[in-house]
């Protein structure tokens, strides 16, 4: 079994770092909480004294960060201990341009690099049903596959060096508009005083359900305490996904609005709101 690294223990990279200890590969770890690192060394995990020797000791290493300045940071602060032919893969949501500063780092230690970011609820990481969308050499994507399998169900090579960060971006970009959809017709459900039950019965056997609808459609209409993806979160996704656009000159119509209204859903419920909140702006 090789032996992994990995660096970011949030609500997302908890359960996919447990993932990897219960498969069985010897598992080191970093992270700036102390509390989140010695929670995984009760499961048998080893703890790095800083990411130069987590990088020293992984031949496959997982960053699954907050942001772009997260990624150079982090990887900044591996670079001394970076061994040759190690693979450094990052499974954050990030701005396109920083994989090409990743790749070049890693390139001069003789590393190789994959931008790999992932879609799916917490739950989906706690049974590795993610999905993934990979950037950079196809062939270091095959050699890691079966790792990555323990992770995500749904594995898809999108290009070169940067595709897997710029299709997430198309990702979030989707869901985004459905997450408006929902939040504006389940608000005139219940301006209508459509019970629940009713409204999920009736729109959630047509074609308007999906994986999206049946998560959130009941949080939108009866409230909830949930904080799994929040506003904040998506927000910050967006707003990369806006510059995305601007630099590509695709149209960003949608996305000024979403965001626009993120914005001031944010300031009402807080950025740490769950994002069913949206449809709850008139209350």
């Amino acid at each position: 079994m090789e032996t992994i690294g990995w660096v970011g223990l949030g609500n997302m990279g908890l359960p996919m770092a447990q993932r990897i200890l219960a498969a069985g590969h010897p598992l080191w770890v970093w992270a700036r909480n102390p509390q989140q690192a010695l929670d995984l060394k009760r499961q048998g995990a080893r703890v790095a004294t800083d990411l130069i020797e987590l990088a020293q000791r992984a031949r496959i290493v997982f960053t699954m960060l907050r942001d772009t300045a997260d990624v150079d940071e982090v990887y900044a602060g591996m670079r001394i201990g970076m061994q040759p032919d190690t693979l450094f893969i990052d499974m954050t949501t990030a701005a396109p341009a920083v994989a090409q500063r990743v790749a070049a780092l890693t390139a001069e230690r003789s590393a190789g690099f994959l931008d790999a970011p992932v879609t799916g609820s917490v739950a989906d990481a706690r049974e590795g049903r993610l999905a993934c969308f990979v950037g950079g050499d196809e062939h270091l994507l095959e050699a890691c596959r079966p790792v990555l399998s323990q992770l995500a169900d749904h594995v898809v090579h999108c290009g070169a060096t940067s595709a897997g960060y710029r299709m997430k971006l198309v990702n979030q970009t989707v869901l985004a508009g459905i997450f408006l959809g929902l939040a504006d017709g389940l608000a005139l459900a219940r301006r209508d005083a459509f019970p629940p039950s009713l409204v999920l019965e009736a729109v959630g056997s047509g074609p308007a359900a999906g994986a999206l609808f049946h998560t959130y459609a009941g949080r939108m209409l009866q409230g909830s305490d949930d904080r799994s993806f929040t506003l904040g979160l998506l927000r910050k996704d967006l707003r990369l996904a806006q510059a995305e656009a601007v630099e590509s000159g695709a149209s960003s119509t949608l996305l000024d609005l979403i965001l626009e209204r993120l914005t001031a859903a944010a300031e009402r419920f807080g950025p740490h709101a769950g994002v069913h909140v949206l449809s709850r702006m008139d209350l």
